[in-house]
């Protein structure tokens, strides 16, 4: 078991092998949360990644504390900010199946690197740059819950409520095995694992069927 770190976020602690759902409203909150995690872990030495809809990298980079000096962590490659068209369309359309394979080949070299210890990764979802199939977003959710404990990594997944419909929130809250609610990272009593999530989902009716 790794220790708790610091999430940044309100004096939440986290642990390494977390994959957390955190839901938003605008751009302001997406800000409280997104801002002091990336801070956090470039202060701790973390290599941090943020893939990001709705918003420029620069912006995000821009909105850092100057203190923690986060272009030139980024000249580093210690940070990676990503547009999410650029990161999750490379092919043309949207697949979980590549982008698990982004994933574990981005997560991979920054632990082969040999400067960090830890990974810290954030994306944000508001349906802006990027509109993927449902099927699609939560079968890439549910299969992360296969590749978060592989590496010491935490992953935040960034919700823009507004964007999104009832009924695919909560099936996103059954394919995250930690929330962000109330200031507190708790246990999902919702959570499906992926065998049980994606079994049922491939059972389900398609919606012109049902």
């Amino acid at each position: 078991m790794y220790d708790a770190i610091d999430s940044g976020i309100r004096g939440i602690e986290t642990h390494p092998g977390q994959h957390i759902c955190g839901l938003y409203s605008g751009d302001r909150e997406r800000d409280e949360i997104l801002v002091p995690f990336l801070e956090a872990g470039l202060r701790a030495g973390d290599k941090c990644i943020c893939v990001v809809d709705g918003a420029e990298p620069l912006e995000v980079i821009g909105a850092l504390d100057p203190d923690v000096d986060a272009r030139a962590r980024a000249d580093r490659a210690q940070l990676d900010v990503m547009r999410a068209s650029d990161t999750y369309l490379r092919s043309g359309s949207f697949s979980a199946a590549e982008i698990i394979g982004l994933w574990k080949m981005t997560i991979s070299e920054a632990m082969y690197d040999g400067r960090f210890d830890m990974v810290r990764a954030v994306e944000t979802w508001s349906q802006r740059d990027v509109i993927p199939e449902p099927g699609e977003l939560l079968s890439l959710e549910s299969e992360m819950n296969r590749f978060v404990p592989l590496y010491p990594q935490v992953i935040l997944c960034l919700y823009d409520v507004g964007s999104f419909g009832g009924g695919i929130v909560v099936d996103l809250l059954r394919t995250h095995p930690k929330v962000l609610l109330g200031g507190m990272i708790l246990d999902n009593p919702y959570y499906t694992t992926p065998d049980v999530f994606l079994a049922e989902a491939g059972s389900a009716p398609a919606p012109n069927e049902a």
